[in-house]
Parts: C-alpha cells; sequence; structure tokens
C-alpha cells in the first residue's frame, strides 16, 4: 500500500496532465473567432474611412464657401470704384455687357470662347503707381502742347480709367481647373507697366472721356484697334452656369416669374440668360444708366450680385456627394460711387 502522500502527487500529476490536454481551441472555433474579428475590424474601419470622407469634405465645403466669400469681397470691391456699369442689354443710348465683349473678342487674351460668358463690365479708376514721365517745361507745336497738358493733368490726377470685364467659364476634365467652373478677370488699362514719355496709351484702349474723339464714351465704347489686355483667374469651384433649378429671386425689384429684374425698367440682369436655365450661378442685376434717352447723361447707379459655390470636381474625387453639395447662394449690393457726367434718375 502506498503512502497517502504519494497518492496524492500522483493524482495531482494525472490531473495536471488532462487540464494540459484540454487547454488550447478547436479549429471550429479558431474559425469562429476569426470570422467575429474580421467582422469588428471591418466595421471599425468602415467607419474610420466614413469620418476621414466626411471630415475632408467637411473641410471642402468649408474651404469653397470662403473662396467664394473672398471672391465677391474682391468683385464688391472692385466695382465700388466704378464709374459706369454696362446694362445687360444695349439700348438706343447704350451698349450693352455683348457689345462690350465683342470689342475685345480680338485680344487673345479675352476669354471669348465657347462655355465663356461675359457677367459684368464696367469702367473703374486705377490709381497709377509706375514712374510718371518727365514732363516737357515748353512746348511750341499743337502736338506738343497737347502732350504737356495731358502729362500735367495726368500727374495731378494720377490716376487712369481701366475697362474690367468678369467671365465665367465652363471648366472640362482635361482643365487645369477641377472645378465646376471659374471665374476669370480681364482688364484693358490704359497704359502699359510703364508709361512712355509720348503717353502712348495702351493697344486697342480708346480713353471714354476725350472729347476730342467722336467714338470716345462710356456709353458707346468702341475699341482702337487689336486690344492688348489682361486675364487672370479669380476663383474656382464656381458651380456650374446650368444649374437646375435656377436661382430663385423672391423679393423686389428682382423677384420676377421670368427672370430677375428683367421685367423692371430700372434694371437689367447681366447676363440676359441669367436666372433661366443658363448663368444663373453668377449673375448681376444692373440699375440701368439711361436718363431721357440723352446720351452722356447718367443717373446713379448700384449693383446686386449673385455667386454660389460647388465642391464637385468634374475630375471626381472626394469632393461631394452631388449637386446637392451646392453651397449657399452669396449676395451682395454695390453702390457706384462714379460720379461723372451724372444727373438724376429719380
Amino acid at each position: 500500500m502506498q503512502p497517502l502522500h504519494l497518492f496524492f502527487y500522483k493524482w495531482l500529476l494525472a490531473n495536471r496532465a488532462q487540464r494540459q490536454r484540454s487547454n488550447g481551441f478547436t479549429l471550429l472555433e479558431l474559425l469562429v473567432s476569426l470570422v467575429i474579428a474580421s467582422l469588428v475590424m471591418g466595421g471599425l474601419l468602415f467607419m474610420v474611412i466614413q469620418l476621414t470622407t466626411m471630415d475632408k469634405r467637411e473641410a471642402n465645403l468649408d474651404q469653397v464657401q470662403r473662396d467664394m466669400n473672398r471672391a465677391m469681397e474682391f468683385i464688391a470691391g472692385d466695382l465700388k470704384e466704378a464709374v459706369y456699369v454696362y446694362p445687360g442689354r444695349a439700348t438706343a443710348t447704350n451698349n450693352g455687357i455683348s457689345e462690350i465683349a465683342a470689342q475685345l473678342a480680338l485680344d487673345p487674351n479675352f476669354p471669348n470662347a465657347t462655355g465663356e460668358v461675359p457677367i459684368l463690365a464696367f469702367w473703374r479708376i486705377d490709381p497709377i503707381t509706375t514712374v510718371f514721365p518727365t514732363c516737357a517745361s515748353t512746348a511750341t507745336t499743337a502736338a506738343q502742347v497737347a502732350i504737356k497738358q495731358q502729362c500735367d493733368a495726368l500727374k495731378i490726377r494720377q490716376a487712369a480709367y481701366t475697362l474690367v470685364v468678369y467671365v465665367q467659364k465652363v471648366n472640362n476634365s482635361n482643365s487645369n481647373w477641377p472645378g465646376q467652373s471659374r471665374i476669370i478677370r480681364y482688364e484693358l488699362p490704359k497704359y502699359a507697366s510703364s508709361i512712355p514719355a509720348n503717353l502712348a496709351t495702351r493697344a486697342g484702349y480708346r480713353d471714354p472721356t476725350d472729347s476730342t474723339d467722336p467714338l470716345a464714351s462710356f456709353e458707346k465704347w468702341q475699341r482702337n484697334g487689336t486690344p492688348a489686355g489682361s486675364a487672370n483667374v479669380l476663383v474656382d469651384y464656381v458651380q456650374r452656369p446650368t444649374f437646375s433649378p435656377a436661382v430663385a429671386l423672391n423679393r423686389a425689384p428682382l423677384s420676377d416669374a421670368g427672370g430677375a429684374c428683367q421685367s423692371y425698367g430700372d434694371y437689367s440682369v447681366v447676363p440676359s440668360t441669367a436666372t433661366t436655365m443658363t448663368n444663373n450661378t453668377f449673375f448681376g442685376c444692373v440699375r440701368n444708366p439711361d436718363i431721357g434717352g440723352v446720351i452722356g447723361t447718367r443717373g446713379g447707379q448700384d449693383v446686386y450680385i449673385f455667386l454660389r459655390g460647388n465642391v464637385q470636381s468634374v475630375n471626381g474625387g472626394v469632393r461631394g456627394y452631388s449637386d446637392q453639395t451646392s453651397l449657399p447662394i452669396l449676395e451682395t449690393q454695390v453702390v457706384v460711387k462714379g460720379v461723372v457726367n451724372k444727373g438724376f434718375n429719380e
């Protein structure tokens, strides 16, 4: 008979061996564990991707909206320095924006191709920051006298008129600009980067205040040769101009069943196709300058501007789900400061 302590020792060893044989997982348990772990990890990974995408989309929305706000502020500041804004349609006494675009069409820098629509056109006063030429102390011939008078006047004013046109251009998949459309600012200043001694103006420029030139006026301005202006992109990711439904305006003087401000004699929409099925995401509403049909007699003008952005890219990518990502319509009103030849239009 074995001693009691030896029997207990053998029992412990046998019980430990049995427990060791029962430790671990079966193949079925491992497969079930792998399936459950995969489902949990997949769900967590999906949530991480969705949160990252939403965060990026919200960041894009915020960035585009800030860009639209800055663009609106820039355009409004530009218009505040204007002296004359062209209406949407031509009349017997003034050109419309289409006529101004036609005058500039010969300039290779002017955006005038298919899908490029002029939205705003106006004259503004720009300060001259370049070095002024030395005005002659004496003048003998009529030409020398004229140049001296212009030079003296230029040094006093230290500013000149610049023709500015804003154009909306539709982007495409081959463009370097990924947004649906962009805004281009074109300008035709009076002088080049440096003012020549003979005060020769930039090619194609005609001074709208030159009383000696029968073709010079703000209302009926015509180019003088082939224009040579410059164009730069102001902002990208503007909502495409064929957005539907069109921009809805429900207050006077802009509300109109057929389109904003077209039925009001005091205002005209620019461009004329805005608020229909085209050009309804960047457009303006310009108070007509005419007073009694007399050329050269103008009233005070104010301009309403509307702008809408969209984060959706024409090239795909994580920008937004659809057209539902269109941003709110920005709107501002600008009172034109120009007082040249102004009368009363009330």
